[in-house]
């Protein structure tokens, strides 16, 4: 008995100090009361990386905050510097996404530390009373939260800078020396050829990716840099040949322009699709002018790698406990000993294959719930272009039925990408432990037994009520088909039959109902069970999206969660719906070109100047009364064409306001084309049913 309860101390104290120990070996660090270390330099140590990275990454932030002006904040204080060095557009940016997710990607092993506990600050709280070492842990994780930003913040600034040259330069200079420390670290924390050695090197394999992704992008940026640095001639006179359209030919290239422009064009007859296109439509719809934004490319990868590093940290600590059951299980060791002198050696055996089974199930779990997480965070890429484009056409169903405030709205928007990483992690790890314990149970109870041909209270209930199940099953679906045969009319065409939501044989129906009346009692308890067993094991199994709801209907709002997805969503749309952007962008344009053409110079007598000021004074009137009549005009035309805008120009009243709802629901499922004569009076005038 002894034995057995040291054996249940070393599998606790394994689970309990496992992933700190595998966390330690995978980033190289040394811990004091450590015999030996996978890793004997103490340079090597991530935790004073980070420290000492501090004072250059504050120096870049320092610089970068005096090259650019403030906005609007104490405009003549300094020559309105130092500003905020922002380190990325997260709001309205599509360009170069996939260098700033390799960016966020590079982070990705300092959040395994947060995730684990393994603190950069992590001061002695032996002396501090219990009562506060709670509140004093807070402020520990923000300072390491801190630590970390500061670290990796260069990064995001030399990408995101309007200052190419430095920008490069710097951004060059700090991968490589980031680079240089993991691939340092791997050189000299050599390890034995085994699974310890293979999962580090899958964890690290990412980052590795991310930092030459990097290092080639900022080589790339600084030569294209230098090369228009040192070569203005040439870009000055492409300047001057396009200055009238440099702006409309950048515009043309954005998305914006391409979905306004599918908008605006009238829809071609459909012709014979391929097979391709078809399985394509099945689960991608057509979209011309989509495009995934910064920050959902940047969430995406960030979320997929962390739970990817995290599975396998977290199957590499794991593995000593096995190896240490295993162990302590072997046939012939101490506790076999132990049994068999007591002659109990059949229990030994029971016990050495519960674990053995434990172990065989507990591997493919590991890795289905981790591939699985990733696919669900895939999923979500395609749940948040089909959400936007709902949104683009002004279809809210999928959102919750009360409108949360915008303050609430914008604080979503900022947990957006922090919960969905918090909650991927928390999906990966009750999915593995939900299915490991699912395909323990099946394995343990119901196939093992079965190759010994043994018997077990589960397989005895399934010999004693597999034929209730069945006349259960029977029973449910029996009404069903009952119900389509012949309580249901239809109509037999020439290719199908079409049944219409109206009863037939209405006395067969009544005897039916009454018949069933009780029965359905009965059914409606199993029924019960299973209801509760079905929202347990999809709510469970779901509970790592939070483009879903776990909540009924009606309390959405409550899911931090799902209100943090539709938060960011909407905020999002708000600053980048495309027919909104393009008819700003095409507002700013026509007062640009009015005003280049009041300021162009004429050269003429003064005569003439004072006969033209003398006409403009008794024109202006005149132009002014023209000009609003023309706009009216154009306006009037619109609502015309544009019936659903109508609501909007009077104040809404329940009547107008039912045909609103009325007409939203239905354009719900469909973009209504709309051909170019529909817009009247040109960039002031773009409109459409749907999105327009």
């Amino acid at each position: 008995m002894e034995d057995l309860s040291n054996l249940t101390t070393v599998a606790s104290l394994s689970t309990s100090s496992g992933v700190d120990d595998a966390l330690t070996r995978l980033l190289g660090e040394q811990k004091p009361n450590m015999g030996t270390s996978s890793c004997f330099n103490s340079s090597y140590e991530l935790r004073d990386w980070i420290q000492y990275s501090l004072i250059p990454a504050l120096t870049v932030i320092i610089v970068f905050s005096f090259l650019d002006p403030r906005k609007r904040l104490w405009p003549k204080c300094c020559k309105m510097r130092p500003s905020i060095a922002s380190p990325a557009n997260l709001i309205d940016s599509y360009e170069d996404r996939w260098s700033f997710g390799c960016a966020f990607a590079a982070m990705s092993t300092c959040v395994i530390i947060l995730f684990t506990g393994e603190w950069f600050f992590n001061p002695d709280l032996s002396g501090v009373p219990e009562m506060f070492r709670g509140t004093v842990q807070i402020f520990i994780v923000i300072v390491n939260v801190l630590e970390i930003s500061i670290a990796y913040y260069p990064l995001l600034l030399c990408l995101s800078t309007d200052h190419e040259v430095l920008g490069n330069a710097i951004g060059l200079i700090y991968t490589i020396a980031w680079g240089y420390y993991y691939v340092a670290t791997r050189a000299n924390c050599q390890t034995d050829d085994g699974l310890e050695t293979r999962v580090i090197t899958a964890v690290l394999g990412p980052v590795y990716f991310c930092y030459m992704a990097l290092f080639l992008r900022f080589i790339y940026g600084l030569s294209v840099s230098l090369r228009q640095m040192f070569c203005p001639e040439k870009e000055s006179s492409v300047n001057m040949v396009t200055i009238g359209g440099e702006r409309d030919d950048e515009f043309a290239k954005t998305h914006f322009y391409t979905r306004v422009k599918y908008l605006l064009t009238p829809p071609k007859p459909g012709g014979e699709v391929s097979l391709s296109v078809r399985l394509r439509r099945k689960f991608i719809e057509d979209a011309p002018g989509f495009k995934f934004s910064r920050r959902c490319v940047c969430t995406f990868i960030l979320s997929a790698l962390t739970t990817y590093q995290l599975g396998l940290v977290y199957v590499m600590s794991l593995s000593s406990v096995w190896e240490s059951a295993n162990r302590t299980l072997a046939i012939g060791g101490d506790l076999y000993n132990i049994f068999a002198k007591v002659n109990e050696t059949d229990a030994f055996l029971g016990l050495k294959t519960f674990f053995d089974i434990a172990e065989d199930t507990f591997w493919p779990t590991c890795y289905f719930a981790i591939a699985t997480t990733i696919g669900y965070s895939l999923h979500m890429q395609l749940c948040y272009r089909k959400h936007t484009l709902r949104l683009w056409r002004g279809n809210k169903d999928f959102c919750p039925s009360t409108q949360a405030s915008f303050s609430s709205l914008v604080v979503a928007n900022l947990r957006f990408t922090g919960y969905h990483i918090g909650f991927s992690v928390w999906g990966f790890f009750i999915l593995q432990v939900l299915s490991w314990t699912l395909v323990f149970f099946i394995v343990y109870f119901i196939i093992y037994p079965l190759t010994q041909a043994a018997d077990t209270l589960v397989l005895s209930l399934l010999k004693n009520y597999w034929l209730s199940f069945l006349v259960g099953f029977v029973l449910y679906y029996a009404q069903v088909f009952l119900s389509q045969l012949a309580f249901l009319q239809s109509q037999k065409d020439k290719s199908k039959i079409t049944t219409y939501l109206s009863l037939d044989n209405r006395r067969a129906y009544n005897v039916t109902v009454y018949i069933t009346l009780f029965m359905n009692v009965i059914l409606g308890l199993l029924s019960c069970l299973m209801r509760i067993f079905k929202a347990v094991f999809f709510g469970v199994l779901f509970i790592g999206r939070i483009d879903r709801s776990t909540l009924m209907r009606g309390w959405e709002l409550w899911d931090p969660g799902f209100k943090a997805y539709i938060g960011f969503l909407q905020l999002e749309v708000a600053h980048t719906h495309p027919v909104v952007v393009t008819f700003c962008h095409l507002l700013w344009k026509s007062i640009e070109s009015n005003k280049k053409s009041a300021l162009q110079p004429t050269y003429k007598t003064f005569e003439v100047v004072e006969e033209a000021q003398e006409d403009a004074k008794s024109n202006t009137g005149h132009r002014v009364i023209c000009k609003r009549a023309r706009n009216r005009w154009f306006v009037a035309l619109t609502l015309m064409r544009n019936r659903a805008l109508t609501v909007s120009r009077v104040p809404v009243l329940p009547e107008l306001q039912q045909v609103r709802e009325d007409t939203r629901d239905a354009t719900d499922d469909s973009t209504v084309k709309v051909s170019p004569d529909a817009v009247v009076g040109g960039p002031t005038s773009v409109t459409s049913e749907t999105e327009l």
